[in-house]
């Protein structure tokens, strides 16, 4: 029998089913699970009553199998019959239309398995628990389900295209019981167990021999994607118990059905097929879809064996040497997705820790079940494990941008590549990556084995023994990282014994799963993101995705006009990197321990403005730190009409002050789509707004049952700008339960700041501090310069600290011009001066020549540098970038001349020294 695709418009493939003089040979290997080759029965069961672990794992699985086996084998239909199949009209083709399902034509010897009802997840039913199925459901392309909304559950007959992807899930929970059960036969001999197994795998790999690749009655890019059973390649998951059930009932094949083996064969050879003909070659589906072939192929025979000369080694080949349109091979697809200099991956922080974890179970299984080592011929691996950190935050969870969520870290891909390296005894690798899983654990990650599905706990080999390593969660952190490929850069501070971290995110668009978000900043302070990114809405096909949270709206940026926006998703709209103090990469122990900086520019497409956005951070104490941030956008072609800074807060209340008092706001109609602007406006409600002169301040409060968290911001008023409180939809980026209360459903506080005409020749100009109840606050007030001498769109804060201590903040609008104020001199990016009770005690340069103050000047020799200078303890310190030449007076306990210092880290200014 001859097996086609329904692919006209493509290149048509054939499979030829094995004649039975193939199937005279060893019988295949005995295939994958859980990622390796299965032990003997014998060899788990001895260890199975060496460790209770285990056996209390196996005794759970009985358990829960135990009525679907006790049922199966008084009414063998029960379970088989709550498959997701075409049992009356046993239809061969389907057809798709805008990623929904349209019908089915033509007709089998045998039910088959039923295609998904939509790409989308969201459905306004709920699926069913197997109990509920009704058996054989299906006629007329109707699913017996409940709706999800209502107090009373109601049950009606639904069209398959607005049942999501239930179909799917319904069908994963029965192959799984499979697999279960497969393993309960392997183990224990259990024929009923193994009955069960069977029956659901010959209904279903049978359902699958006699589908059709799905037609996309539009001819459009869904035709590349599609799958034999859902309608992304990559969601074909239900690949992995079947194979894992198939493996597991071994011989048992051949005697519950003459020829069965031939015929599964064949089924999953066309999976594979489909596999390596659909999908999306340069990003993580690609190994999705990599680690679903090498599955199937771990249970295939040798080439030979095939009439078509297609087995095993033909599929582990298109793996790693791919050249199909669709399916790269695995070095081609490194190359392409890491960044050479970062070892990041060119997709948002979930997606790229993902992405490790697939890397690493590709070559775990090439190895251990194949023998082919790829490690060696890829060392970018070891460097993107160690990168991977750089993505956490002080909680353990990752940063938020684009698509990405708070979700903690886990160790899965490290621990895979450990193995492996142990495996292959590369001792000094594996030295290095100990330390790394040492410092995730103890930002407290989670491990693969946590998450393992009892039979792959059962089967995992034995933990290799291993030193305990303390290894702090900062180890493979470093106070700024920047990836170009994801246009991305961080900024720690505070990670000393006993402070308290504050780390500022600030992200472009390059890459996939990226949002149209302009400069966007995240910020974490008191343990918390107290200014969030937003997260992905209801989904990634919801028009709440498309409209907003995919848009500037979401973000903490600045909007141009209303109208700016681009596609999100696979992006290239990144920044330029400016400036960065320390350079990115730069350990903590080489860097100044009080301040960081960044400034980078970007060009916005839909209005074709200017943006450049500097965000610093200050520490005062261990406990004490505040972010400056200078938001500059103009238009080129000038008529700017407004500038929109956008900040949504983590709370329940956002509260305009100004000096201790609360002001009045007044409900407002602006930010509409109505007046012109972006749709995304359309999602924020109850808009209040008010008019300030001089200085203000708004306020964040977040209530937890531990305390109240407060971010607090000082702002600068004018009679061109507008402030707004409004509220605008939560924020999908925290997992469901993290935020108690409910925290994580309620509206974001958000504060909008619209400034008529340009923000380049006055930028935002905005401080932000964060404190616990009870906590003393470091800024007190804060105040911008009105007399500068220097470049337009300069800026000059004034920061009033507690315990007569004062900082100048200098951020210059053109970094190679001088900048004087207050008897200051900057010839620089930016420069901070720190008095106390009037006196000098602290100054920072950045991107500059030079940076003079009281009569201390600190000035770059060989080329534009950062530098910095402070006084701790009665002494002085400095850290460098380049060559500096320092004077310091006497009277501030300097020298009697200049000296000349190298670049350095933290030291002692009088330790060592040259005159000049």
């Amino acid at each position: 029998m001859r097996l086609k695709f329904a692919t006209p418009w493509l290149v048509t493939l054939t499979l030829l089913v094995p004649t039975a003089a193939s199937l005279a040979q060893p019988l295949p290997p005995p295939g994958a699970v859980g990622g390796a080759p299965l032990p003997s029965a014998a060899a788990v069961r001895e260890r199975l009553g060496q460790e209770s672990e285990r056996m209390a794992r196996l005794d759970q699985l009985r358990k829960s199998l135990q009525p679907y086996v006790a049922r199966h084998r008084t009414d063998p239909q029960w379970l088989v019959s709550r498959l997701q199949m075409y049992w009356q009209g046993r239809h061969t083709q389907v057809f798709v239309k805008n990623s929904l399902y349209d019908h089915a034509e033509g007709q089998a010897p045998v039910p088959t398995v039923r295609f998904t009802g939509a790409r989308d997840t969201a459905t306004a039913y709920l699926t069913p628990k197997l109990e509920d199925v009704k058996p054989y459901m299906g006629e007329n392309d109707k699913l017996w389900l409940q709706r999800r909304e209502g107090a009373e559950p109601v049950w009606e007959w639904v069209d398959q295209s607005k049942s999501g992807r239930i179909i799917e899930s319904i069908n994963m929970r029965i192959a799984e019981l499979a697999r279960d059960a497969a393993f309960l036969y392997w183990i224990e001999g259990n024929e009923d167990a193994g009955r069960l197994a069977f029956d659901v795998l010959d209904t279903y790999l049978n359902g699958i021999y006699y589908r059709e690749l799905p037609v996309d009655l539009r001819k459009g890019h869904d035709q590349n994607i599609v799958g034999l059973q859902a309608y992304e390649v990559i969601q074909e998951g239900i690949i992995v118990p079947l194979t894992e059930a198939y493996a597991l009932l071994g011989r048992s094949i051949d005697t519950r059905g003459e020829g069965k083996r031939a015929r599964f064969d064949a089924a999953l050879k066309k999976w594979a097929d489909v596999q390596l003909l659909n999908g999306v070659p340069w990003n993580n589906w690609n190994l999705i879809k990599a680690r679903f072939v090498l599955q199937i192929a771990s249970t295939l025979g040798d080439n030979a064996a095939y009439a078509d000369r297609r087995g095993r080694q033909h599929y582990v080949k298109a793996v790693i040497d791919g050249h199909g349109p669709r399916q790269w091979g695995l070095q081609r697809l490194l190359d392409f997705g890491y960044d050479s200099q970062s070892a990041m991956w060119n997709e948002s922080a979930s997606y790229s820790l993902n992405v490790l974890d697939d890397f690493a179970e590709c070559l775990d299984v090439l190895d251990r079940v194949f023998g082919i080592d790829l490690l060696a011929r890829m060392p970018v691996l070891l460097r993107a494990a160690e990168a991977l950190p750089q993505y956490m935050l002080p909680s353990g969870r990752k940063v938020g941008f684009g698509d990405s969520r708070y979700e903690l870290f886990h160790t899965h891909g490290v621990e895979r590549l450990l193995s492996l390296l142990e495996r292959r005894g590369r001792a000094e690798d594996v030295q290095r990556l100990s330390r790394l899983l040492a410092a995730m654990q103890a930002a407290g990650a989670r491990s693969a084995k946590d998450a393992a599905r009892p039979v792959h706990a059962i089967l995992a080999a034995a933990e290799v023994p291993r030193a305990k390593l303390d290894v702090p969660p900062q180890a493979f952190q470093t106070p700024t990282y920047y990836s170009a490929n994801t246009s991305w850069l961080i900024q720690r501070n505070g990670y000393a014994a006993g402070a308290d971290p504050l780390v500022v995110s600030l992200v472009g668009a390059n890459g996939n799963h990226a949002h149209a978000n302009g400069l966007a900043m995240e910020l974490f302070a008191k343990g918390m993101s107290l200014a969030p990114e937003s997260g992905r809405g209801s989904g990634y096909f919801q028009s709440d995705y498309a409209d907003y949270y995919s848009q500037f709206p979401a973000h903490n940026t600045v909007v141009v006009d209303g109208i700016s926006a681009y596609p999100p998703m696979k992006v290239a709209q990144p920044f330029t990197l400016l400036a960065t103090y320390p350079k990115p990469g730069t350990p903590l122990a080489a860097a100044a321990p009080h301040i960081t900086m960044g400034e980078v520019g970007f060009i916005e497409p839909a209005s074709q403005a200017d943006q450049r956005r500097l965000l610093a951070t200050v520490r005062v104490s261990e406990r004490q730190a505040y972010v400056v941030d200078v938001f500059r956008s103009r238009r080129r072609a000038g008529a700017d009409k407004y500038h929109d800074y956008l900040l949504h807060g983590l709370g329940q209340q956002l509260q305009f002050m100004r000096a201790g008092q609360p002001l009045q706001t007044q409900r407002s109609d602006k930010l509409s789509f109505s007046d012109g602007d972006l749709t995304g406006y359309e999602y924020w409600f109850d808009r209040q707004s008010l008019m300030q002169d001089g200085p203000l301040q708004a306020g964040f409060y977040l209530a937890m049952p531990e305390g109240r968290l407060k971010l607090q911001l000082w702002l600068q008023g004018g009679r061109e700008r507008e402030f707004f409180a409004v509220k605008a939809p939560p924020s999908t980026a925290w997992p469901r339960g993290l935020l108690p209360g409910g925290l994580d459903q309620l509206p974001s506080p958000t504060l909008v700041i619209r400034q008529t005409g340009a923000a380049w020749e006055r930028p935002f100009a905005v401080v932000m501090e964060a404190s616990r109840e009870g906590e003393t606050v470091a800024v007190e007030a804060v105040n911008e310069l009105a007399e500068l001498r220097g470049p337009s769109g300069s800026v000059g804060l004034d920061i009033v600290l507690a315990g007569q201590r004062r900082h100048l903040v200098l951020s210059n609008g053109e970094p190679a011009a001088p900048l004087q104020a207050q008897g200051t001199r900057l010839e620089g990016r930016m420069g901070l001066v720190g008095t106390q009770a009037g006196q000098l005690e602290q100054l920072f340069l950045s991107d500059g020549r030079s940076l003079s103050a009281q009569g201390a000047r600190i000035e770059c020799v060989e080329s534009r540098c950062a530098a910095s200078l402070w006084r701790q303890d009665g002494r002085w310190f400095y850290a460098a970038d380049g060559k500096v030449r320092l004077v310091l007076p006497r009277a501030l306990g300097g020298s009697a001349g200049p000296v000349v210092l190298p670049a350095s880290g933290p030291k002692h200014l009088f330790a060592k020294e040259s005159s000049s």
